[in-house]
């Protein structure tokens, strides 16, 4: 008996021993279902049963609200006039089209009061002398909103021509000041422009050009540019391209890129004719600034125009930003603050920039879709007589982040999808037409 307790006795010790070094045994909540217990990684931080994967990957709401852009227009200095450019989101009257049935049926699409009258204040808050609209249903369409809502505001001309688009809207254009010429291409055949695009795919892709499509469309413009000539006050002449490139994610990207290839060859032959040609090109490019769609724009290979972004208030003040942060880095060499503040000033840096770049990130993107798509873009001789520091992004209304445009009714005051954009020129502008308070005159155009 006394041989065996020995072993017995060693036994409980070394029992004991282990229960007192290991890990508390925790009871699991108890649940309705049976759960199998997750496999985690070393280091990783347990979390309650009851967090689910769309709870953690959620992002917060985003309630209405002006989103992108500056709240508020500035003045424009005297001498100068203001060059817009706005997609209005199919834009349609309350007459029926008999052209237009079925889902594109446009009775059913007519724009609601409140969006007719939130469409409108933008319009007077913007203020621009020459505007290039995009996603309007027509002349008549245009006609009836000018003379209902922006009687006052001395757009005696205007421009908008059918271009057989099967959604029945177009571009167009309002102006304070005579329309010489108006012209459209609704049948230009874009095939030809293929030559300037690589047939070998890795060298398609090594230039930034999008797939070739297996299945191709018919090759023409789906919205042909309208090309305005407008008179100057001081007579001088102003050439506006007002364009809507196709719309869609990389299936359409081929077509967006023969489109402005074309449109790059009629403005080459434009300033070939008269290099100090005031020329510009605005509108909604679905394209955002790196694609090759809106890239060739500024290819000095094929137009060689400027982005009105260039001339926003912020453009220039990389080297003063790099010059101040250089002196303020002169500064603190020779002073004594502690390493710990040294870091702690750094962190709080770090994070005002992250806001920071946030913000003025977001004052220039013009789309609900969080992107730059809206542009201006301008001929060398345009260049020199733009305002510096006169480029903005004007906010208006964005529905929350839930918003569904295909179900769900736009908040009151909602006025587009996008957001207008314009620039101040340098023009003698003594001739503007100023507000009326009557109706204008019948708006005069000529067609091409």
């Amino acid at each position: 008996m006394n041989n065996l307790r020995l072993p017995l006795i060693a036994c409980a010790v070394f029992a004991y021993l282990c229960a007192a070094t290991a890990p508390p045994v925790v009871s699991a909540p108890t649940t309705t279902a049976t759960q199998t217990a997750p496999v985690q990684k070393d280091g990783a931080k347990s979390k309650p049963a009851s967090t689910s994967a769309s709870t953690k990957s959620k992002k917060p709401k985003r309630e209405a609200g002006l989103i992108f852009g500056i709240a508020k227009p500035p003045a424009k200095a005297p001498g100068t006039i203001r060059l817009g450019a706005y997609n209005i989101e199919n834009f349609f009257d309350g007459v029926d089209d008999p052209n237009l049935s079925g889902e594109y049926d446009d009775i059913n699409m007519k724009t609601s009061e409140d969006r007719c009258k939130s469409l409108a204040k933008v319009i007077h808050d913007l203020d621009a002398d020459v505007l290039g609209l995009e996603e309007v249903e027509g002349e008549d369409a245009l006609r009836w909103f000018r003379d209902t809502y922006l009687k006052d505001m001395g757009y005696e001309y205007l421009a908008s021509k059918e271009v057989g688009y099967y959604r029945g809207v177009e571009q167009s254009l309002l102006s304070r000041f005579p329309i010489k010429d108006v012209q459209v291409w609704t049948n230009e055949d874009l095939a030809p422009m293929e030559k300037y695009i690589p047939k070998d795919a890795d060298k398609r892709k090594k230039d930034g050009w999008g797939d070739d499509p297996k299945v191709k469309e018919p090759l023409k413009f789906q919205r042909s540019p309208l090309k305005v000539t407008i008179q100057l006050p001081d007579d001088t002449t102003l050439i506006v391209y007002v364009l809507h490139h196709k719309a869609g994610g990389k299936a359409t990207v081929h077509h967006r890129e023969l489109e402005s290839l074309r449109i790059n060859e009629m403005l080459k032959e434009d300033l070939a004719k008269n290099a100090d040609a005031l020329v510009a090109v605005v509108g909604d490019f679905n394209a955002t600034p790196m694609e090759k769609a809106a890239k060739l724009y500024r290819d000095k290979a094929f137009a060689g125009l400027v982005s009105a972004y260039e001339f926003r208030p912020e453009a220039g003040q990389a080297k003063e930003k790099k010059s101040a942060a250089q002196d303020d880095a002169d500064s603190d060499a020779g002073s004594d603050e502690s390493a710990d503040a040294s870091v702690t000033n750094s962190q709080e840096k770090s994070t005002d920039s992250a806001v920071d770049k946030k913000a003025a990130k977001n004052l220039y993107l013009t789309h609900i879709t969080n992107r730059t798509i809206d542009y201006i873009l301008l001929s060398p001789a345009l260049v020199k007589i733009a305002v510096p520091k006169s480029f903005f992004v004007f906010g208006t209304l964005m529905p929350g982040s839930d918003y569904d445009f295909k179900k769900d009714e736009p908040p009151s005051g909602y006025a587009s999808d996008h957001c207008p954009i314009a620039l101040d020129l340098k023009v003698v502008a003594s001739n503007v037409a100023k507000p009326k308070t009557d109706a204008p005159p019948a708006a005069k155009e000529v067609a091409k």
